[in-house]
């Protein structure tokens, strides 16, 4: 049995995106041992925003983040 798991599972959905010369790093990701997921937006001068509330799948979070970019822009993160 393997005694290191990892700490959490990150979803293929976690990268940069950039818009309007804005450019944000996404994670979306499942602690270890949970079903549910989480996602962290840093600008790229460590400017963390994180969602109070979890997920039930990777591309749930996926669709608020972009949801929120597109009725809020990316600004919103800086």
């Amino acid at each position: 049995m393997n005694q290191h798991q990892p700490l959490s599972e990150r979803s293929e959905f976690s990268g940069r995106y950039t818009e309007n010369g804005i450019t944000v790093v996404v994670e979306i990701f499942r602690p270890s041992g949970s079903a549910d997921w989480r996602m962290e937006v840093t600008s790229l001068e460590d400017q963390l925003t994180e969602w109070n509330e979890s997920f039930a799948s990777a591309h749930e979070a996926w669709e608020e983040f972009i949801y929120v970019v597109s009725t809020e822009g990316l600004s919103v993160f800086l």
